[in-house]
């Protein structure tokens, strides 16, 4: 994404097109999420991985062939951009799914913890190695190691194997059928109702900002490539402690409170993040803010889990996708416009200040904070 937006950047001259990353990336979740969900409780989910996994390689693969022929266009990243969402949608239920069929109920938390660790793992290396890349060796150099690590990423999901009990859980449900009766668990249960409510505010109004980093740095803080990447991987650095912190836990009982505490964390980061000039108090806060995502995503994916039947989780992830989509959806064009329109200051500071007013009264309202979470237990 580091990398991406950089070159849309250099491309265009444009934050607006640089939130566009965000947009397309992000714009197929809406409309196919809940059917991906459904797809990733009824097919082979090792399967879909793989075929996954294999797409995102030759997407990459794409975008070299064309910085190394110097034919490369704002609208060939946007194409790629558009697959790569297109094929994300159903790789992120499909993923958290089969955590849980690895881990099981008890273990569910610290599996998603680790899967937190990791992610922000990629985010402390690639944003530095990205910007580090782009400053020495190119776009073309920088999507060279990208390619390496994407083939990497494909042969090790050949060599996985997931239990038997993962396959096949609800084929004999009726497709659209299914997807109706996971929308209404979203609804009747108040965790997870809690849980979508705050995940749509932060992808719409918060978490943007990850897009709009080389915009930061480039235009408030006055820094360059390498620095730039090194302040995208300081909100990863925060995350990768933090998750280390919950994976120590033995126990959770109050799952809900790591998920909206770390929530407001982070909007309050984001918010100040957007007034600072300074490199190294943006690099500091965006550390602290990532302490917080940490609890935030660790918990979001194991509270919707615990409160779902085994044969809706699938489609419950499907749901997290479908408004983590529509939040990133409306605000990378609207933080974009604003940006285009005033500074980028203003546009993501007025946002995670409004976003953090949304959320308080979501946690007041809904047991997230009050009670611990209702686990559902299979009928006998």
């Amino acid at each position: 994404m580091l990398v991406l937006g950089y070159l849309v950047l250099e491309l265009t001259d444009s934050a607006f097109q640089v939130g566009l990353i965000s947009v397309v990336l992000n714009g197929p979740r809406p409309p196919l999420s809940l059917v991906a969900g459904m797809l990733a409780d009824r097919l082979d989910r090792w399967r879909i991985l793989a075929t996954i996994h294999t797409i995102y390689l030759l997407l990459a693969s794409c975008l070299l062939v064309l910085l190394i022929l110097e034919s490369i266009e704002p609208w060939h990243v946007y194409v790629v951009v558009l697959a790569q969402g297109t094929a994300k949608v159903l790789d992120d239920p499909t993923r958290r799914a089969s955590l849980f069929d690895l881990a099981g109920q008890d273990r569910i938390a610290h599996a998603m913890s680790l899967e937190t660790m990791t992610n922000n793992g990629g985010k402390i290396l690639g944003p530095i190695a990205g910007g580090l890349l782009v400053e020495f060796y190119g776009f073309a150099g920088a999507f060279m190691v990208l390619v390496a690590l994407d083939l990497i990423s494909a042969l090790l999901i050949f060599r996985m194997r997931l239990p038997e009990r993962s396959m096949l859980i609800v084929r004999d449900t009726a497709f659209f059928q299914g997807i109706v009766s996971g929308i209404g668990h979203s609804f009747s249960n108040k965790f997870v109702l809690g849980v979508l409510t705050i995940s749509l505010v932060m992808n719409g109004m918060v978490l943007p900002l990850q897009y709009f980093i080389p915009v930061v740095a480039t235009d408030v803080l006055k820094v360059g490539y390498a620095l730039g990447g090194l302040l995208g991987s300081a909100d990863g650095i925060g995350a990768f402690v933090g998750a280390i912190i919950i994976a120590t836990r033995r126990r959770y009982r109050f799952h809900g409170r790591y998920f909206a505490f770390g929530a407001t964390i982070v909007a309050v980061g984001v918010a100040t993040v957007a007034w600072s000039p300074w490199f190294l108090v943006s690099f500091l806060v965006l550390f602290a803010s990532g302490v917080g995502q940490s609890g935030f995503s660790t918990m979001q994916s194991t509270i919707l889990m615990l409160c779902t039947p085994a044969e809706m989780r699938g489609r419950i992830m499907g749901s997290q996708g479908f408004v983590n989509g529509l939040g990133h959806l409306i605000g990378g064009v609207e933080i974009g416009a604003i940006a285009q329109t005033f500074t980028i200051s203003v546009a993501i500071g007025l946002n995670a200040g409004v976003g953090l007013l949304l959320m308080l009264p979501v946690m007041l309202l809904t047991p997230l904070v009050k009670r611990q979470v209702e686990i559902h237990q299979p009928s006998a």
